[in-house]
């Protein structure tokens, strides 16, 4: 992608092919998208060139320019009407023109708010939004480490626990294995091409999620995909979805009802031990609690026997086809590849749980080839130590809630609930500082959280563009891209370390997140305490410094980079070995030291919700609900292809698969014809929680009565500021729900939702959501934007 000096200052893309000048300069930069060599020319960003052959460009890649000079972007610090005038008009949020001030009143404006609700309320009424790092990769100005080491050195701060992302089973795997699993490291490819005869891809999509990385991806998953397929290996998609990684490598789809893989797994379990092809000698040796999940799978509890006929009532999946994937996964070296997909959904804890289950009792696990696979980290690592992030340092108010509670919270302070074996009591939170986070997009049930956070009194937002979220708070901070500023990062397997190198002069009037919390730390007594005496730049070279020890930073940064090699035993790592090879010797980090089948743990928190071994709960939305008769399809909410989230769907890559600049719906073509529709249509999802307006996309990749509507589009109401007032722009979290996996990690369960959907006979009109609301500077009654 190339960007004219004219088209640049206008922030849209231009047909023209720029080569660049002699002048032009290339940087190394990297980004959640890949590494990059960024060419500048006389302070302007002109363009992209991929960096060596680390990671094949994607569109979001080439889109980067387009990002920097979006039209889109906060100019100037603002603040909302009502707010700056003292009336504050909750209710107003999203609806009201903002005015514009200078950074001095903003800054003085939002130390003299902290002061005042730290007073008042107490720091726990102060609420960050910041919880993890996929605002972008860098380590010095991650906005949720720099904010964390904000607030905790004014006095502390509500925090949040887990994430969004993998919330359920990040909080149950410690119990069963010892550790989170999902984000340590995998079996490698390597092995895996050696050794697998069979690879199911249960709930996960690789080829489209190692698009992305929460560091800088470098993985090139399809030409693993195209090796692994080239070496004759049998591919099982088990999903409601027929996948990107599916139809490239000609999987066979085994499409089970949303919700249901856990009843699925147990029907296969059953198949497995009543035809003896489960592997007793591993259960014996390397797990507990089987005796428990025996009575349970058999029925000898009065429940009834989990056959494979009792399965497929409820998967959707043929009894015959059940007992068929016991003997092919029995009698085949098979890894059973997974994501956090299905997990996030109604007892989400059941599937992961269930998977590592039925991989005990195939007796895989630890062996060349076999076993699980979970998260993004089958690529070998060099054993590099990451460069070193600002300490977040302590927070002296201990108060946290699950991640995905942020609207329950605000609309019920002083509640308890249940959570992980304790409880957790709500505070009353009126102040929310939201930094590198968009949540009017990514949380459940956005009406419900419309509701709570009016009795937020301040909304502060650091932001680089005019998001669903900074429309709606009360004090909007321009942030600096990463391209405005230097950092340092890392790939997920730290084969390189990057330098994120400044490509371009400071847009507008934004200015870097480390500068506003020094100013606001300044202005709050505790200036040096924050910098340490240090700039940005100084903080960069510590990182280094601290990390590396036989390159000079000088020589790292002139380079752009440093790589390290992989040692050729980390190429041959195989996920459990050593716990395979003498459990007594390498124990698990579990009560038992072995795998926990039955977790005495889990089982003494009494929950109705998680019991202490996997069990099938049916959710309250599902397609074997009552529920369905009213709201008849379900609704899978699904990471994009072309988009971070939420993060560029202001841009125009979006025209390769908006329909009508609305978030498509891909849909069955026998549900289709049933409700008279055809591509292109316009149509209206809703539910008790709320409607959007998407567009039809048919295709024979979805099961009949599910539907698909990726997460991320920004949240755009037909009356703003109105709670339940349609989304014109196909927000799928206006209809998520944010009922809780379960007590036990009381996280994200937006999978468990049924919709209802009706044909527009009128179009509806054209949304704003990528439109900057009025701004205006006093004295100037022309308006601004």
């Amino acid at each position: 992608m190339k960007l004219t000096a004219a088209t640049a200052a206008a922030g849209t893309l231009g047909p023209e092919k720029l080569f660049a000048s002699e002048e032009a300069l290339r940087h190394i930069h990297a980004t959640h998208f890949g590494p990059f060599a960024g060419v500048t020319e006389g302070g302007v960003f002109r363009s992209v060139e991929p960096f060596k052959d680390v990671f094949p460009p994607t569109e979001m890649l080439e889109s980067l320019v387009e990002y920097a000079y979006s039209p889109g972007r906060v100019r100037y610090p603002c603040v909302r009407k009502s707010y700056l005038d003292g009336t504050g008009n909750n209710y107003l949020r999203g609806s009201e023109e903002f005015i514009r001030v200078d950074w001095k009143t903003a800054l003085d404006l939002v130390a003299e708010k902290l002061k005042g609700v730290k007073k008042e309320y107490g720091s726990e009424s102060i609420f960050r939004t910041s919880f993890a790092g996929w605002a972008h990769p860098g380590v010095i100005g991650r906005p949720d480490m720099l904010q964390g080491r904000f607030l905790g050195l004014f006095g502390g701060f509500t925090d949040t626990i887990g994430d969004y992302s993998a919330g359920a089973a990040t909080h149950l795997m410690p119990y069963i294995l010892g550790s989170i699993e999902l984000y340590h490291t995998q079996t490698s490819h390597e092995v895996i091409l050696k050794d697998t005869d069979i690879i199911v891809l249960w709930g996960a999509d690789p080829a489209k999620t190692f698009r992305i990385d929460y560091a800088v991806p470098n993985d090139c998953y399809d030409r693993w995909l195209k090796r692994l397929k080239e070496a004759g290996k049998r591919f099982i998609c088990i999903d409601p979805v027929y996948t990107e990684t599916a139809k490239e490598v000609g999987a066979e789809w085994i499409s089970v009802r949303p919700n249901t893989d856990t009843a699925l797994m147990l029907g296969i379990c059953n198949e497995l031990y009543r035809k003896g092809l489960y592997d007793r000698g591993f259960i014996e040796r390397y797990t507990v609690g089987f005796d428990h999940f025996e009575e349970y799978l058999m029925g000898k509890n009065g429940e009834a026997e989990k056959t494979p006929e009792w399965a497929a009532e409820i998967c959707g999946i043929s009894a015959g086809k059940i007992r068929e994937l016991a003997r092919l996964f029995s009698n085949n070296k098979t890894l059973l590849r997974s994501h956090y997909g299905p997990q996030r959904s109604q007892y989400g804890e059941q599937f992961h749980w269930m998977l590592v289950n039925l991989a005990c009792m195939l007796g895989q696990i630890g062996e060349p080839g076999g076993g699980f696979q979970f998260g993004k980290r089958g690529i070998p690592s060099t054993g590099h130590p990451i460069p070193r992030s600002v300490s977040q340092g302590r927070n002296p108010v201990q108060k946290a809630i699950p991640a995905s509670r942020v609207g329950e919270m605000l609309n019920n302070p002083g509640r308890t609930i249940k959570f992980n074996g304790s409880r957790i009591t709500y505070p009353d939170v009126r102040m929310i500082y939201s930094m590198g986070a968009n949540v009017l997009t990514h949380h459940q049930n956005i009406n419900e959280l419309l509701e709570g956070l009016r009795r937020v009194d301040t909304i502060v937002a650091h932001e680089i563009m005019w998001t669903s979220s900074a429309k709606y708070s009360d004090i909007v901070l321009p942030a600096t891209t990463t391209f405005e500023r230097n950092d340092i990062t890392f790939d997920k397997n730290v084969k390189y370390i990057y330098a994120m190198k400044k490509l371009m002069k400071r847009q507008h009037e934004a200015m870097d997140d480390y500068w506003i919390l020094t100013e606001l730390s300044d202005r709050l007594g505790f200036r040096d305490k924050f910098t340490k005496g240090r700039t940005q730049m100084d903080w960069i070279r510590w990182s280094f410094t601290s990390t590396v020890k036989d390159t000079s930073f000088e020589e790292f940064w002139n380079k752009g980079y440093v790589e390290f090699e992989i040692p050729e035993e980390r190429k041959n790592f195989i996920r459990f070995e050593d716990f395979r090879e003498d459990p007594q010797r390498s124990p698990l980090y579990t009560a038992s030291g072995k795998i926990e089948i039955f977790s005495e743990k889990i089982a003494s928190f009494g929950y109705d919700d998680c019991a202490g071994h996997a069990k099938w709960y049916a959710p309250d939305e599902w397609l074997g609900s009552e529920k369905a008769k009213e709201y008849p399809f379900h609704l899978m909410s699904i990471h994009p292809k072309y988009r971070l989230h939420s993060q560029m769907d202001n841009l125009s890559i979006r025209n390769r698969y908006k329909i009508d600049n609305r978030e498509p719906m891909s849909i069955n073509p026998l549900d289709a014809k049933e409700l008279g529709v055809d591509n292109g249509d316009l149509v209206e999802i809703y539910n008790e929680r709320g409607s959007i307006v998407c567009g039809v996309m048919i295709t024979d990749s979805v099961r009949e009565r599910v539907i698909r509507v990726d997460e991320g589009a920004w949240f755009a109401p037909e009356k703003p500021g109105v709670i339940k007032s349609r989304c014109l722009s196909g927000d799928v979290n206006v209809l998520t729900t944010s009922v809780p996996s379960s007590n036990l990690s009381q996280a994200c369960a937006a999978n468990s939702t049924l919709v209802n959907i009706r044909k527009l006979r009128e179009k509806p009109n054209a949304h704003d959501a990528y439109d900057p609301p009025v701004v205006r500077t006093p004295g100037n009654k022309g308006e601004e934007r």
